[in-house]
């Protein structure tokens, strides 16, 4: 999907797009990229798990 005049750098036009790391746009004038919101399930996962192995190490 194309989105005119909406890159906050140059005020070029950016496409949508997606990939391992979840949805983005970026700018076909300057190339400027911005990731947007949504995560992938398996970063959120790993996240999760680092977050609960280091409760555990400092709670023992």
């Amino acid at each position: 999907m194309l989105y005119f005049k909406a890159c906050p750098r140059c005020r070029g036009d950016m496409h949508g797009g997606s990939d391992l790391y979840g949805p983005y746009r970026e700018c076909l004038q300057c190339g400027h990229v911005i990731d947007l919101e949504k995560k992938s399930v398996l970063l959120d996962a790993i996240s999760r798990e680092r977050v609960s192995q280091g409760r555990k190490e400092k709670a023992a």
